[in-house]
């Protein structure tokens, strides 16, 4: 008997809960599918301006990368590039109507030419590193819609992500930036 009221209390517990899901979608009017993205309209590019001389260093070769979110590979250098450059992405596809993410990572590897600051003699002067930065601007139809510069330690790399929102309309609804480390 206690075997067939255990199955009976579970039964109802099941279906208490099937039944709660059912009416709060039917309350609510939401379809729980897949969730699907819908492509923004415009052409869209945009530039990385360094402030520094970037390059990899032994263990990982890439001077430039910049993703778009879900790791869609946007821009990947692994030459040394001098400070001033500006890179150009264009265009620039995967952009979604909401909220788009970009990570960004440049090195700041050191060449051979500092090797001799590492020296063990206590003679030698330490070499200060400074902070790096680099801007990014993105564009939709030629139309700036987000500027920001993310800026590194002394002797780090540059790394952080830059949010923007794009709304269904022509234009921006909105933009803000996150930098890792904050």
């Amino acid at each position: 008997m206690r075997p067939l009221l255990a199955i009976a209390v579970i039964a109802v517990a099941l279906g208490s809960v099937k039944a709660y899901t059912s009416f709060v979608s039917s309350a609510t009017g939401r379809d729980h599918g897949q969730f699907q993205e819908t492509d923004a309209e415009g052409r869209f590019h945009l530039e990385l301006t360094l402030s520094f001389d970037a390059r990899g260093d032994a263990f990982n070769p890439e001077s430039v990368l910049l993703k778009l979110h879900g790791g869609r590979i946007l821009l990947q250098i692994e030459e040394p590039l001098p400070a001033g450059t500006v890179l150009v992405v264009d265009p620039v596809e995967g952009i979604v109507v909401g909220t788009n993410e970009f990570y960004l990572k440049v090195a700041t590897g050191e060449d051979d030419t500092d090797a001799a600051a590492f020296s063990l003699s206590t003679e030698d002067a330490p070499v200060e590193s400074t902070a790096a930065a680099v801007r990014i601007q993105v564009f939709q139809d030629d139309q700036p819609i987000a500027e920001r510069t993310i800026w590194s330690e002394p002797g780090q790399a540059v790394d952080g992500i830059v949010t923007i929102q794009v709304s269904a309309a022509a234009g921006p609804a909105d933009e803000h930036t996150h930098q890792e480390g904050e």
